[in-house]
């Protein structure tokens, strides 16, 4: 389906009235900060809840916080997940730029680690506020069943919006403060980082709570608000994390004692959404992507994406800089727009892929475009290919006039449906200490789609290199999971993750740096150098934070 996204995004920016609503809630971490704010601002939200219009506004302002450059407009998509096994920020940079801290050569006053934990300590403010009034609604009571449906499922949004905020906070800063109350002038903001376990327990509630009260894909509008098969998803991705290791206060890696129960319910959750009917692969690769780049909303496949919504001017505020960083280099002078590119991938990581497999032209691209908007090709085995970009973004395929030299509306795609494929593949191994046919059925869907074979397992794939052999112990098909994952979701956001879960960040990037080295003398590659093991596996907590907030400890080794 064709999505007219500027009639869809300036009908939901009406609602972002919301963001300004709440903004003198976002310093949860700062007296001195609430201090400086119009108290108005707050009697104002404590009056809000009167309409079942009001409550959504309420919601989508919770959803905004997604759509800027200090969450996954720029910071949490692309500079987190990079540097990695598969590519790195290009440039040495200064003290507080993208540069310094995709190369892990920060400290704990980076201006980027500041405003995200801001901006998500705003979002799940506001999710507090949303959660706490939508009950209180007279209309939530004694409304029809439509307005008491709908009010559930802005409640239901909110709550799930509220996990993945602090889940997103336990992947970046490890233990946290903990607040599910909404923010008042009287509170002692002075709080102490809460176990993580802790937060994992509040982050579940909540996202199961959501599930009952959030449509399914089919009975919902197209849009980018959240599914019921998309909490699902999320969650399982919650449990795999629990799961892994992490870097604890104790300085040392860790996982749980329990972790083959986090893996059950990632095995479980991904098993209802397949079983659900709602979601598939789209047979195409390129053409998820295209879709993303053409401004087309794409479900079944590409189940949950942040929306950017729409900006007419092309400034910063809800846009991101997809396409734009992430992409092939593109000509300032082009009919598309300038494209920085200062995202590169890994030549070793390009010849990783068989020839055979449609996503390494998708991912990779091996080519800029001039100024007259053709493709000029990269040469592989010169310095050029240090040049090479992920291609999963493209200015080009893009296809408007740009509005801005580096802003885009293009969104960001939390979850697609092949992430939950590789989830169940990966869990059934490690539930049952070697893979099932349920897990080999998995991988092996995913890598049918991007060998162009049959979907039909019943049908026997034309290339029998393609399929998963049976009869691999639990470590090679784990392997097989990490390399299946890279070529799939590269750059999606999530390899740095996958990697600290597995408990191979550091050494993943000193084997890197190692064979670029060896591939090309001098090549440009510094992560695998300046990473520290027990210490950058988390970010810091922000020095601005520790000084309002005594009671806030640091991460080991910062």
């Amino acid at each position: 389906m064709k999505l007219n996204k500027n009639k869809i995004t300036r009908n939901i920016s009406k609602y972002l009235l919301a963001g300004t609503l709440f903004a003198s809630l976002g310093a949860v971490t700062s007296c001195k900060k609430w201090l400086e704010e119009d108290p108005r601002s707050l009697y104002v939200a404590e009056k809000y809840f009167n309409t079942v219009g009001d409550a959504k506004k309420a919601t989508l302002g919770v959803y905004e916080i997604m759509a800027n450059l200090e969450t996954y407009g720029f910071y949490m998509s692309m500079v987190y997940d990079i540097d990695s096994d598969l590519g790195h920020m290009e440039g040495t940079g200064f003290s507080n730029d993208n540069r310094t801290l995709a190369h892990y050569n920060f400290g704990p006053g980076h201006n980027y680690i500041v405003k995200s934990w801001e901006y998500l300590y705003n979002g799940i403010d506001r999710a507090n506020l949303v959660i706490s009034k939508i009950p209180e609604m007279s209309l939530y009571q004694n409304g029809s069943e439509s307005e008491k449906k709908e009010l559930k499922r802005n409640l239901a949004e909110a709550k799930f919006l509220r996990g993945l905020y602090y889940f997103d906070l336990v992947r970046l800063f490890g233990d946290v403060p903990l607040k599910t109350k909404y923010t008042e002038a009287s509170d002692d903001l002075r709080i102490p980082r809460t176990d993580r376990e802790i937060v994992y327990d509040q982050i579940i509630k909540d996202m199961k709570e959501a599930i009952d009260d959030i449509p399914q894909v089919s009975q919902k509008v197209n849009d980018e608000r959240v599914s019921k098969g998309a909490v699902k998803g999320v969650l399982a991705r919650v449990f795999l994390y629990r799961a892994g290791y992490s870097l604890r206060q104790n300085g040392q890696r860790e996982r749980p004692a329990n972790y083959k129960d986090y893996y059950a319910e990632v095995a479980r959750l991904t098993k209802e959404v397949m079983e659900s009917g709602e979601h598939a692969l789209n047979p195409d690769y390129e053409r998820i992507f295209k879709n993303h780049c053409e401004l087309k909303l794409e479900p079944k496949e590409s189940m949950f994406e942040v929306a950017m919504f729409f900006n007419a001017a092309g400034n910063k505020a809800n846009t991101s800089y997809v396409g734009s960083w992430n992409g092939p280099l593109c000509d300032a002078g082009s009919p598309y727009g300038r494209a920085n590119s200062f995202y590169k991938v890994s030549p070793v990581f390009y010849k990783k892929f068989k020839i055979a497999d449609s996503r390494r032209k998708v991912s990779i691209a091996t080519f800029q475009i001039n100024a007259a908007g053709d493709t000029v090709n990269l040469k592989a085995g010169t310095n050029n290919d240090r040049k090479w970009a992920p291609g999963k973004w493209r200015r080009n395929w893009i296809g408007t006039t740009p509005k801005d030299v580096n802003n885009t509306d293009v969104n960001w795609t939390l979850l697609r449906y092949s992430d939950v494929l590789l989830m169940r593949a990966e869990a059934e191994n490690e539930i049952h200490d070697g893979p099932t046919e349920d897990a080999r059925a998995a991988i092996n869907l995913v890598r049918r789609r991007a060998f162009k074979e049959s979907l039909d397992l019943n049908v026997a794939a034309v290339n029998t290199g393609v399929d998963i052999p049976a009869g691999l112990n639990y470590n090679d098909f784990l392997n097989k999971i990490k390399e299946e994952r890279a070529m799939e979701l590269c750059y999606e956001g999530f390899r740095k993750g996958d990697l600290i879960r597995w408990n191979i960040l550091g050494q993943s990037l000193r084997t890197a740096e190692n064979e670029l080295k060896a591939y090309s003398a001098g090549f440009p590659y510094i992560a695998g150098t300046y990473f520290v093991d027990n210490k950058h596996e988390l970010y810091p907590i922000p020095t601005r934070e520790r000084e309002l907030n005594i009671n806030l400890s640091q991460n080991p080794n910062y």
